[in-house]
């Protein structure tokens, strides 16, 4: 039920509710899957259900250069599953068994406890259990698995049918008595005693200040928000914060480093697009790429880097016009702009029936024969303790939360990697008879000139990391901020790596365990 006032039964105290601050991709899946098992759940949301942004003024950016802070993150029911295409894939062992030679690696919590989790966060995302097999995908669609070699492996992501859980979760949010959505308020603090969280302070839209009870609190607005909240929490002088002192919050912003770093020279046209061109069934959609196997990672000093391929041609911006206005019709039932849809559908033209044929008939997204290929990484980041997030109290927005500033540093390590995996990629799919790879010169040069031709990928990570104690972290193995009894983190605020996988589905992954241990 969506509700956009205070009332007696969002400010009641309730001795059983559950409080998850923040209505985005991860607040929606926690407050879903606690609805599931019978929980009373009121999910507090900064925006609305339109769509928006983060004032302008509530944030800066102040080292390597940062476009996800602007454009990466969405204040709006839903969060940033409004932005995102929905692509999910898993961590690896070696990410959780940590490497020696890269500090703060170590995961307190191994890749088998939260891998236990993995196929019934798919289940809980309608991803069905013959889907979640690589190589069973792979024969089916008769990709012989090429044998790369070189510590190099082929794996696939897989795409939500609905990216935007707001979408996905209309109907409980509309009709559910169990579950309230409370938009455009604020959460500015909190109120406790001895380390038990009793209520969170809110502002509205009129900047009318409120207190919500609740039992348990889990905070799940996103990276950035949740370290300006905490660390404008413990800079409070009306409560003893249990994290005031706590050098960790805000410390260890990563995000991953992705651009191109080569074309391809295509050998086997055909073998070629048939490994890598995008695999759809039953209308899941499943993505090839190329990364480090394990043993590879454990035995080499290389950061862990996916690769996939990238085909333009004349009419890639066309295909994805019609592809975003067919989502919208479907998804939203809003259609405008048919004017643009018919000049598209015309520049595609020849390219229709083969594009549907590969779709229905060979269940592959169509790419045209005369597209030019692309090698793109997405890159680890070193954990720096320096690469961090802080807050201004001297500026502060309307809600009265101080202005964010975030200072993220690149360490020494990605440039020698990115080439080491370069060339390790060209090697292995040279070898396998699929392609050759034409490097850029400045990275063959190592020239640090190169890491500014990448950019970062909107997976905000850190600055609430998992620790063993304090001392290393500011939550714990089960997510409770160390100091307080009921106040949980989720998100990849709480990672110590990034892997080289997007974040998702990780995060969902450790939520499923959470709602595990809460119920």
């Amino acid at each position: 039920m969506i509700i956009n006032h205070i009332n007696e039964t969002t400010s009641a105290d309730d001795g059983s509710r559950i409080v998850i601050i923040g209505g985005g991709t991860v607040g929606l899946y926690a407050a879903h899957e606690l609805v599931k098992k019978g929980k009373e759940v009121l999910v507090i949301e900064s925006g609305t259900v339109a769509l928006g942004g983060f004032d302008q003024e509530s944030f800066s950016s102040v080292g390597k250069h940062h476009e996800g802070i602007r454009i990466g993150r969405s204040k709006s029911l839903g969060g940033t599953s409004n932005l995102w295409g929905g692509q999910l894939v898993e961590f690896q062992p070696a990410d959780f068994m940590g490497r020696e030679w890269l500090p703060d690696s170590k995961w307190p919590v191994s890749y088998d406890e939260i891998a236990s989790y993995h196929q019934q966060t798919y289940e809980n995302l309608d991803i069905p259990k013959e889907f979640t097999d690589d190589m069973r995908i792979l024969k089916q669609s008769g990709v012989t698995d090429p044998d790369f070699g070189n510590g190099l492996e082929l794996f696939l992501t897989r795409w939500l049918k609905i990216p935007s859980l707001s979408v996905a979760y209309a109907k409980e949010i509309q009709t559910s008595d169990k579950l309230k959505v409370l938009l455009n308020h604020t959460v500015t603090g909190f109120e406790g005693v001895a380390g038990n969280i009793s209520a969170v302070r809110i502002t509205d839209q009129d900047r009318s200040n409120h207190l919500v009870k609740a039992a348990c609190f889990i905070l799940s607005s996103g990276t950035i928000e949740i370290s300006r909240l905490l660390l404008h929490a413990a800079s409070s002088h009306d409560w003893e914060c249990p994290w005031k002192g706590n050098e960790n919050v805000g410390a260890y912003f990563q995000d991953h480093l992705i651009g191109r770093v080569g074309s391809v020279e295509i050998i086997d046209r055909q073998r070629f697009f048939n490994t890598f061109s995008t695999i759809v069934r039953s209308g899941h959609k499943f993505q090839p790429k190329v990364r480090l196997a394990d043993r590879m990672l454990m035995q080499s000093r290389i950061m862990n880097i996916q690769a996939m391929m990238s085909f333009e041609s004349s009419i890639s911006e066309n295909l994805v016009y019609l592809k975003q206005f067919l989502k919208a019709a479907i998804y939203s039932r809003k259609v405008s702009g048919i004017r643009d849809f018919i000049i598209n559908l015309h520049a595609c033209g020849k390219h229709l029936l083969p594009l549907m044929w590969k779709y229905v008939v060979e269940n592959r997204v169509f790419v045209p024969s005369t597209s030019k290929v692309s090698f793109n990484i997405q890159s680890e980041q070193v954990p720096l303790r320096e690469s961090r997030i802080t807050i201004d109290p001297s500026a502060k927005d309307a809600s009265g939360l101080p202005k964010v500033i975030l200072d993220w540093k690149v360490g020494n390590e990605e440039l020698p990697s990115i080439r080491e995996f370069t060339i390790l990629a060209d090697k292995a799919l040279h070898s396998a008879g699929l392609a050759r790879l034409h490097m850029n010169r400045e990275l063959i040069n190592l020239n640090p000139s190169f890491l500014d031709t990448l950019r970062d990928n909107y997976h905000h990570v850190g600055g609430a990391r998992m620790g063993n104690s304090e001392r290393d972290g500011v939550v714990d193995q089960n997510l409770c901020v160390f100091g307080t009894k009921n106040l949980y983190i989720t998100g990849a605020a709480t990672f110590r790596t990034t892997s080289n996988a997007n974040t998702t589905f990780t995060a969902l992954a450790f939520v499923t365990r959470l709602v595990s241990h809460l119920t």
